[in-house]
């Protein structure tokens, strides 16, 4: 079979020559970009899933169409590309985030498909009841048992109500603040996103480096701002109200009097939720 054969069997292409009133010899003088678009169309054949995708620039296939100035290439998305970008529309609303492509997908509705653990149930539902509350949640338990995959899931349900979100891995972000100590507008903006966010996910705190100069400097003006405006605020942490209180004092010259200062703002913000369980990672 000839390539002007080959490329002819495509629908897609069929219809492209159809529509425009082109023949072979139109194929002929183009052969390059026709084949170029046949070969993008054979690797989308049967195709699963972006997972799958055999394109070299993920979701997206060769094309080819007509403007003014004449045939014209470029690259278009494919199906599962467009639901994908329409699945990930609420990113915008995210301010400062550690979260990942696949963690916006997380879909707090569906979270306990296949679920059998009770104690994981029952913390979904007080986070649930939590959405609709004046306060967050202080989820602890041991590593391992979904709670920054639970409120992943909840980062995303405010996000995509359109409020501003930020979703924070706290030893990430406090390694972040010590590389940056001498950019001061960086500090600024980062600062300000996370007081005025709408909502404001603390993972895995008490993890963290522990200095006077985090807690003090870094961690307690923006949960000061955030009690005093009373801005929805979550926290999750390895550790219990005990355990917490006894990292942050360790470390303060001051004490347990400092510290706190700390879990004082974060009782405001948040009821604390156990979850407990094995992990399931």
């Amino acid at each position: 079979m000839s390539d002007i054969e080959l490329i002819k069997k495509q629908p897609i292409i069929r219809r492209f020559l159809d529509v425009h009133h082109l023949d072979d010899s139109f194929i002929q003088e183009n052969i390059i970009e026709m084949l170029t678009w046949q070969e993008s169309l054979k690797k989308c054949e049967g195709c699963l899933g972006l997972s799958y995708c055999r394109q070299p620039l993920k979701g997206h296939r060769y094309q080819l169409s007509f403007t003014e100035d004449g045939l014209s290439e470029s690259y278009g998305m494919c199906s599962y590309m467009r639901e994908q970008e329409k699945m990930l529309a609420h990113v915008k609303n995210f301010r400062y985030t550690h979260m990942s492509t696949d963690d916006y997908l997380i879909d707090l509705k569906t979270l306990t498909q296949g679920m059998t653990s009770k104690q994981y149930l029952e913390a979904y539902a007080k986070v649930v009841r939590s959405l609709s509350a004046k306060k967050g949640i202080y989820l602890c338990g041991q590593a391992g048992v979904g709670k920054s995959y639970l409120l992943k899931g909840v980062a995303n349900h405010f996000a995509k109500q359109g409020k501003t979100v930020c979703f924070v891995k706290v030893p990430v972000w406090i390694a972040e603040c010590r590389d940056s100590m001498k950019d001061t507008q960086w500090r600024q903006m980062n600062m300000a996103q996370l007081r005025w966010a709408d909502v404001v996910i603390f993972d895995d705190i008490g993890a963290e480096y522990i200095s006077p100069w985090t807690l003090n400097e870094i961690v307690f003006p923006i949960l000061d701002v955030r009690m005093e405006q009373k801005k929805k605020t979550y926290f999750t942490s390895n550790y219990q109200w005990p355990e917490l209180e006894s990292r942050y004092a360790a470390c303060q010259k001051e004490g347990r009097v400092a510290a706190n200062r700390i879990l004082e703002r974060i009782r405001a913000l948040s009821d604390v939720v156990l979850l407990m369980g094995t992990s399931l990672r």
